[in-house]
């Protein structure tokens, strides 16, 4: 004979049934307003619980699906700080006679306003030794998770400020950029693929866009202890349409960092080899040791 048992109230503010015969039964979830007018429209005969059911729920807002699967809104502050051999950009140019302290402060809101996504607002520097000049740049960004299962892929979108003594005269930039990063694996080993655009909208050089191509791999080299050790390693190449006067192919390195990291603090040492790709820029290396701490907490939003 089938039956219908009445479980406890879910906490999306309905109840549990559980229909079947014997042993072949299934759970079926019933929101309050269905369940209301089920216990109202069955025959007294079957199941005479009209009654139970029509005061069983009290008054009770019934909470999305999505909302109860998005993640909690969250704040996080990233600080970096260390040495460098010298200062360089994505167009292949070093400024400075070097060695070059750098730092990085970065505040980001996450999971505002979609599962994963981020704003944040950060500043960076570095500073030459040999005469003390900071070379200083500033961003407003975006990060929008597009997709985030298997093949995670995330677009950001935002503004920076740039101002770099050391670059030619001394530059005063606004740039809007954006970046689309791809994820995947290839036999276990995570596999990156990122697209960084620069457009220079404002300066008192000559104005134009670059395009920073790179493919990374990251393989896990220990894990002990809550210590995870990891090299990353790939290629990296950039194309200019005019940017501070410069035109074509531009650079190409491959580049390798160690990376040791425990709970929210990574020790970073990194070292990339460069070839120009056009007479004038040079073949050169560049290397640096960063340490980055993170601290991340709740975000209560009213």
């Amino acid at each position: 004979m089938s039956t219908i048992t009445v479980k406890n109230r879910d906490s999306l503010g309905g109840q549990v049934l559980s229909v079947g015969f014997g042993r072949l039964r299934r759970k079926i979830f019933v929101p309050k307003a269905w369940w209301r007018g089920l216990a109202h429209s069955l025959p007294k005969g079957i199941l005479p619980l009209s009654l139970l059911l029509s005061h069983a729920l009290p008054g009770q807002r019934v909470p999305g699906a999505r909302a109860e699967n998005r993640a909690a809104p969250a704040w996080s502050v990233t600080m970096t700080g260390g040495f460098a051999n010298t200062f360089q950009l994505i167009l292949g140019g070093k400024f400075g006679k070097g060695g070059d302290v750098q730092d990085k402060l970065t505040a980001s809101i996450n999971n505002k306003f979609l599962t994963g996504d981020s704003l944040s607002i950060f500043g960076w520097s570095t500073t030459d030794l040999s005469s003390g000049t900071p070379n200083r740049q500033f961003g407003l960004l975006y990060k929008l998770p597009i997709l985030q299962k298997r093949h995670p892929l995330s677009m950001v979108i935002g503004g920076q400020r740039w101002i770099l003594p050391l670059v030619g005269h001394g530059t005063n930039d606004w740039f809007v950029i954006g970046n689309l990063t791809y994820s995947t694996s290839v036999r276990r080993i995570p596999l990156f693929i990122s697209e960084d655009s620069y457009s220079l909208v404002k300066s008192n050089l000559p104005t134009g866009s670059a395009l920073y191509s790179q493919i990374y791999t990251e393989s896990s080299l220990l894990e002990r202890r809550g210590v995870r050790l990891a090299l990353r390693e790939g290629p990296a190449y950039t194309y200019s349409w005019g940017t501070y006067g410069a035109f074509g192919n531009r650079v190409l390195r491959y580049g390798g960092a160690l990376v040791a990291s425990r709970k929210g603090t990574t020790l970073e040492a990194s070292y990339r080899k460069q070839f120009g790709l056009q007479d004038g820029i040079p073949n050169n290396g560049y290397w640096s040791i960063l340490l980055t701490q993170k601290f991340t907490g709740s975000l209560h939003l009213e």
